[in-house]
């Protein structure tokens, strides 16, 4: 049975995080803003650029999606290359690979896979526990 930390990892291996990342960040580009809707300020100054970016920087939605990418790949870059294959190929939608396949091209046994898998899902959960990132 799936968790949220595997719907998360096979969010983040699939390309499905960056995917609303980027979606987001087109939907707060474009979105338009009703300030005073109808009324003309002759005051105020157009810096779309910086309003832009005061978006991105108060938008939790993006900061959640964000915190959760870059926590995967801090994580990520303290296991092995070797762990680092295996859970990228569980995980990756993509090409919906078995265990059997994953140890043949690993060269390891399916319980050695699996328990490589296993060590990753948990630390992802503790880290995220720790931090307080939502799942």
């Amino acid at each position: 049975m799936a968790d949220k930390t595997d719907a998360l990892l096979t969010d983040y291996y699939s390309g499905v995080i960056d995917t609303k990342i980027l979606l987001r960040r087109a939907e707060l580009q474009w979105r338009p803003n009703d300030d005073n809707a109808g009324i003309k300020s002759l005051n105020k100054h157009t810096r779309p650029l910086d309003d832009l970016i005061a978006k991105y920087e108060t938008d939790s939605i993006l900061h959640e999606l964000t915190k959760q990418r870059d926590a995967i790949k801090r994580l990520e870059t303290t296991f092995s290359e070797e762990t680092r294959q295996i859970v990228q190929m569980h995980y990756d939608r993509r090409e919906r690979l078995s265990w059997v396949v994953i140890s043949l091209r690993m060269n390891l046994s399916e319980r050695t896979c699996r328990t490589y898998q296993k060590t990753f899902k948990d630390s992802v959960a503790q880290t995220f526990n720790e931090l307080d990132i939502a799942v």
